[in-house]
């Protein structure tokens, strides 16, 4: 018994030793285990950090290349040898610069720091200026791209994201679709969710090897030259929105990408909604002619603003930003633009490039050369991106040049500022209704200026000279001259005649030894007393207080 007894105890205890032993293992084994996360976590951090923080510093040296490119391609006598091969590094450094926004992007979602902002608005207006650029883009690679886009309006959506995935997809598009070939865009909305189609020819990808495009760094030689961002990007892009995307391919030739994204504000938690941003955009009312769609207010103090822009929903989307604050009419062709802009003239122009019958370059020029409307601030949206494209529509004439897609803010701050300044310069004239210009204007504007001080000096000491008369030596209709004076000096044509014989009034009552009665009828005024009512109502005291004071 005394020998089973001690069996029994060496047993147990040779148990509970390796048991001990065994939780000890274990213990340091997870313990090390938990290190080396640590670790690992810490190295992934410090190389996430020093990746991003290369990728910033790429954009200086990549700024600094395309800075000189740019000037050196703007010379004039650069052969075209050169101007071929200065281009392709100018092409070069903008891919470069892509690529670093991409892994720039990367970063910011391995790090938690990419965040939803969804809120809520035209989803259709945004994918069809996007459309729109692609197209462009195509049409020089004689592609054939055609899109297909639902009215999505009033819809929740993170923009920047949205952005970026319809790009990417649209760019690989027309980057591997071959000459002739064709790309077709569609979007469509099914019970709360986007569903979106890219689907373009000249394919060579395997099915097999489909699921792997969307693998980091992932590259296909056949058909790929790039470095495997894009396409992981889109992935995580659209992950991170609560959607996902798939491809697969078409007919053999085609290949086909399908995203699902929701658009229903239930499918995001409050976090995620941007609620100090939600849009409200309604729908406007648009007449089946397409004239003049909103009239919000009967107010003649509202400026006057003319969209000229052929695709519909996009005119119909900037006419909704401005419809509180603005008198709005709406062209979809440019010549009917002119034509009104000639005959109304309104206090700014938001306009397209790319137009039937006269485009946005066109219209710019015809404007900004016709005395009647030099002065109108003229905005141009477009989907013909480069600084080229830039320099034509600034060279027409142009006050501003926006590209889509553009940012509604943006837009809205910019139609201020160009009405501020048109206001500072109102100011200025208004003050001296002087018609020498004494600020830069254009020349068109200084020959407008010289030939109304022509005008003046003829006839501003002639009784019989009034609106009538001065609008016919003007060449100019009542309301065209109202308009523009109204701009320039902040006057009606009557209120201008009759200041400019005042200020005349002025000199004489310094120099001229006549009487007040002799000065009123030099000056073109029917009686001395109305004369006497205006110059105390212009300069607050009479001719006579006037001529006294200055004698």
């Amino acid at each position: 018994m005394v020998l089973c007894y001690a069996l029994l105890v060496l047993g147990i205890s040779v148990w509970v030793y390796r048991y001990l032993k065994w939780r000890w293992h274990v213990k340091m084994q997870l313990q090390f285990e938990h290190q080396e996360t640590e670790r690992l976590k810490k190295l992934d951090e410090f190389k996430t950090k020093l990746y991003t923080n290369i990728s910033h510093e790429f954009r200086t040296p990549l700024t600094l290349i395309t800075g000189p490119i740019e000037k050196q391609l703007s010379k004039p006598e650069l052969t075209e040898k050169d101007k071929k091969e200065l281009q392709m590094v100018q092409n070069n450094s903008k891919r470069l610069l892509n690529l670093v926004n991409q892994m720039l992007d990367l970063s910011k979602l391995e790090t938690g720091h990419f965040k939803l902002a969804v809120k809520q608005d035209d989803l259709g207006v945004l994918l069809i200026q996007l459309a729109e650029t692609f197209q462009y883009k195509a049409k020089q690679n004689h592609i054939d791209f055609k899109y297909k886009i639902q009215e999505l309006k009033q819809v929740w959506f993170d923009r920047d994201i949205m952005e970026k995935i319809v790009s990417n997809l649209l760019s690989n598009a027309v980057k591997y679709t071959p000459s002739s070939g064709n790309i077709l865009f569609e979007a469509t909305q099914n019970n709360g969710q986007l569903i979106m189609s890219f689907i373009n020819n000249g394919n060579t990808i395997p099915n097999e090897q489909l699921e792997k495009l969307f693998q980091r760094y992932y590259q296909n030689q056949k058909s790929t030259d790039g470095v495997g961002i894009g396409l992981s990007l889109v992935k995580e892009l659209a992950i991170l929105s609560h959607g996902n995307i798939v491809a697969h391919t078409v007919d053999g030739d085609d290949i086909q990408f399908t995203v699902t994204l929701p658009i229903e504000r239930s499918f995001y938690n409050s976090s995620e909604i941007k609620e100090e941003d939600v849009a409200t955009v309604s729908d406007n009312g648009v007449n089946s002619i397409g004239e003049l769609i909103f009239e919000t207010s009967k107010s003649n103090n509202q400026p006057l603003l003319l969209i000229a822009e052929d695709e519909k929903d996009i005119n119909n989307f900037v006419a909704s930003i401005f419809k509180k604050d603005f008198k709005i009419k709406q062209v979809f062709d440019g010549e009917v633009g002119v034509n009104f802009a000639l005959e109304q003239i309104p206090d700014i122009v938001i306009t397209d490039v790319m137009m039937p019958k006269c485009n946005g370059i066109e219209l710019c020029d015809r404007l900004k050369q016709n005395a009647k409307t030099s002065h109108i601030p003229i905005i141009m949206l477009t989907a013909k991106t480069g600084e080229t494209n830039e320099i034509e529509g600034f060279k027409s004439g142009a006050d501003a040049y926006i590209t889509k897609p553009f940012n509604t803010e943006k837009l809205e701050l910019i139609v201020k500022k160009q009405l501020e300044l048109r206001e500072k310069l109102k100011q200025h004239y208004g003050k001296t209704l002087s018609v020498a210009p004494y600020l830069e204007t254009n020349s068109v504007e200084n020959q407008f200026l010289e030939k109304l001080k022509t005008v003046l000096d003829k006839n501003i000491t002639n009784p019989e000279f009034n609106s009538s008369s001065f609008c016919e030596e003007m060449q100019m209709s009542r309301t065209q001259m109202h308009r523009k004076l109204n701009a320039l000096f902040g006057v009606s044509t009557s209120e201008f005649i009759r200041t400019q014989r005042l200020k005349l009034a002025k000199e004489l009552l310094k120099k001229s030894g006549a009487t007040i009665a002799e000065i009123a009828y030099q000056v073109g005024f029917n009686t001395p007393s109305y004369f006497n009512k205006c110059f105390k109502g212009k300069f607050g005291c009479t001719p006579n207080e006037y001529a006294v004071k200055h004698s």
